[in-house]
């Protein structure tokens, strides 16, 4: 509970200056994961056979 109380306090004190740099930041990370998605290549792997011991 004393946890929670806190993340609230801690938006609430929050400037707006703060909410902007906030959004920025991740703006520029979500950027960042789409840009790597583009060069993400699906590669088959044609060695995933399980074998099991008897």
């Amino acid at each position: 509970m004393e946890e929670e109380d806190r993340e609230v306090l801690k938006s609430i004190n929050e400037t707006p200056a703060h909410k902007a740099a906030k959004r920025r930041k991740l703006s520029k990370e979500a950027q960042e994961v789409e840009d790597l998605k583009k060069h993400l290549e699906v590669v088959n792997n044609e060695d995933d056979d399980v074998f099991t011991e008897a």
